[in-house]
């Protein structure tokens, strides 16, 4: 199945998949030291959130499931613009699992964010590229460009 390709990583311009390795473990690293330095501080992370190991694995594991799965799943049986708004829309909507941790007004703009712009872009990207490491890094730094926006 050529759709299992997405995993795979793959040389786009000047990423080698090796950086794209080491960009993703340093991009952990700094995620993981950033909000361990706000935990300590605040006792949450991200702002909101309770301290929990998956976050910092949040950008992995929803690119698998939203991009690789989910996407080029629906890439076989539709054409890429039903796949990339269905892909987005349920990853827009996977973000209400955040409610106890933010406000509703918070969770709403989140979710509204994630389906209706990041997700689409996301997406488009993936295709782009045939594969989800691009996307990974893109979301983490998306994640920590937010964070600090959100901390100004």
């Amino acid at each position: 199945m050529e759709s299992l390709g997405v995993f795979s990583f793959k040389q786009i311009g000047f990423l080698t998949p090796q950086i794209q390795i080491i960009t993703i473990g340093v991009l952990i690293s700094l995620a993981f030291l950033t909000q361990l330095i706000e935990y300590i501080k605040t006792r949450k992370v991200y702002g909101h959130y309770p301290w929990r190991i998956y976050i910092f694995f949040s950008s992995i594991y929803e690119e698998v499931v939203f991009r690789g799965f989910i996407l080029f799943g629906l890439l076989i049986f539709f054409p890429q613009y039903i796949a990339i708004i269905a892909s987005s829309v349920l990853f827009g909507l996977w973000h209400f699992r955040n409610h106890s941790f933010q406000t509703n007004r918070e969770t709403i703009h989140q979710v509204l964010y994630t389906g209706l712009i990041f997700g689409p872009i996301a997406a488009i990207v993936t295709i782009w590229t045939g594969t989800i490491w691009i996307t990974v890094i893109l979301h983490y730094i998306h994640n920590l460009v937010v964070d600090r926006l959100r901390k100004k």
